[in-house]
């Protein structure tokens, strides 16, 4: 009802002298002028180009329903894309805290050297890093827990981690009671910054004075937040010495399956040697999971951007069947000085593919704000986290390829009705 009012209602107010004296080639008030502007602004190109172009204007109304879907299906399309390179953006940011190719996790801690000793002697592996991993506890001036945190403790200068660091420093050799948080800190430390101080207790031991150094860009799906500190500083606080539950490990392995298979012959390994081995897992797992969740969103996503371009084509097929209708008696002039049905289909095409290019830089421009709204409301509902904004103009051109597409197929039925008109069915046309 909604879509059939205006054109209805605008029917329902033709006067009963315009309904007579219409030839059905529809309102052209000014054509000629523009006509003649556009030959003297591209006096390079041919009179029947020039013609398209003034048809693609003449009815402005149709014009801007049929640019209104196919700019919707363009900017939806482009933003996906856009869409896509921020979230494997963001997957790589994730990616730089998980950077070995193989962890393995101790039901009790072992020495460094005693699990390198094993480990070296599986073809692929280069090298071993022990790290350490405690809960903590930020607690108040009365020792009531505040904030529940999972500290990690790399080695000092180890390249297993990249951290994004958003604020302040990464933490550097001989940090003592240092500790570098996830920016989601500030969802409860809105005030917290690089230099304060804060009451934390790690694990059973005592609640102590621990400065903050820096904050990195970090997700807040795991449910407590994040920090890092020194290897030897934990080591302190546990009681530990050169001991470690859990090894970061580098190898020759490139694909998830290779990593697998090279963690599956170390387990084993470690196993026949008496080692109690809680868990091995690729590197690659934890981005290949994420990634499959992420890739059917953007499969749904595009199908949907192409169902709506599909039903953008039909409707681009019905405007340039009336377009045609309305060129009726245009069409028999043509004919009369000598327009063959090539010259005919080509102007109505023309016609079409202008429509296209109209839309897709309308999809361009539209598919910026779009992108920001699809990354707040995929950020907010997948990882409760904003999510880095990339563009790329992958998206952009692929659909310029789409639309053009479309527009021609769209345009070759109502072309191939307009190249049949003979001058005898022009002249018997009202």
């Amino acid at each position: 009802l909604a879509a059939g009012y205006f054109p209805v209602n605008r029917g329902a107010k033709t006067t009963v002298r315009r309904a007579i004296s219409n030839n059905g080639s529809g309102a052209q008030g000014g054509s000629s002028a523009f006509l003649e502007g556009l030959g003297r602004w591209f006096h390079w190109v041919s009179r029947p180009l020039l013609l398209s172009i003034r048809n693609t204007f003449r009815r402005k109304g149709r014009l801007a329903l049929t640019l209104f879907t196919l700019t919707m299906a363009g900017a939806i399309f482009i933003a996906v894309f856009n869409v896509r390179a921020s979230l494997e953006l963001f997957l790589d940011q994730i990616g730089q805290h998980f950077m070995a190719d193989i962890t393995l996790t101790f039901e009790q801690p072992y020495r460094e050297r005693q699990i390198e000793q094993v480990a070296l002697q599986v073809p692929g592996i280069s090298y071993v890093e022990g790290w350490l991993a405690a809960p903590g506890e930020i607690m108040d001036e009365n020792d009531n827990v505040e904030e529940k945190l999972q500290i990690i403790a790399p080695p000092s200068g180890s390249e297993l981690i990249e951290p994004d660091m958003v604020a302040g420093r990464w933490l550097e050799p001989g940090d003592d009671r240092a500790i570098a948080l996830a920016d989601t800190i500030w969802d409860d430390y809105p005030d917290l910054k690089p230099g304060d101080t804060i009451r934390m207790k790690v694990q059973d031991g005592r609640t102590e004075e621990w400065t903050v150094v820096g904050m990195f860009r970090f997700i807040g799906m795991i449910g407590v937040t994040l920090g890092y500190t020194n290897y030897d500083t934990m080591a302190d606080v546990l009681n530990l010495s050169d001991e470690s539950f859990s090894y970061r490990l580098v190898a020759d392995a490139q694909t998830m399956e290779d990593q697998q298979a090279l963690g599956n012959e170390l387990d084993q390994l470690l196993r026949d040697q008496g080692f109690k081995v809680s868990e091995v897992e690729a590197g690659l797992v934890t981005r290949e999971e994420n990634s499959q969740g992420m890739n059917i969103l953007v499969t749904f996503l595009l199908i949907m951007a192409l169902l709506t371009a599909i039903v953008g084509s039909i409707g681009l097929t019905g405007t340039m069947g009336m377009n045609v209708l309305e060129r009726t008696r245009e069409i028999g002039v043509m004919r009369a000085i000598g327009a063959v049905d090539l010259e005919i289909m080509k102007s109505v095409v023309v016609e079409g593919v202008m429509i296209g290019l109209i839309s897709w830089v309308f999809a361009v421009i539209l598919s910026f704000p779009i992108s920001f709204v699809l990354l707040k409301i995929i950020g907010e509902a997948m990882v409760n986290a904003a999510l880095p904004a990339a563009f790329t103009w992958v998206g952009a051109v692929i659909w310029l390829g789409v639309v053009l597409a479309l527009s021609v197929v769209a345009s070759l039925m109502p072309a191939r009705n307009a190249s049949r008109l003979t001058i005898r069915e022009v002249l018997a046309y009202e």
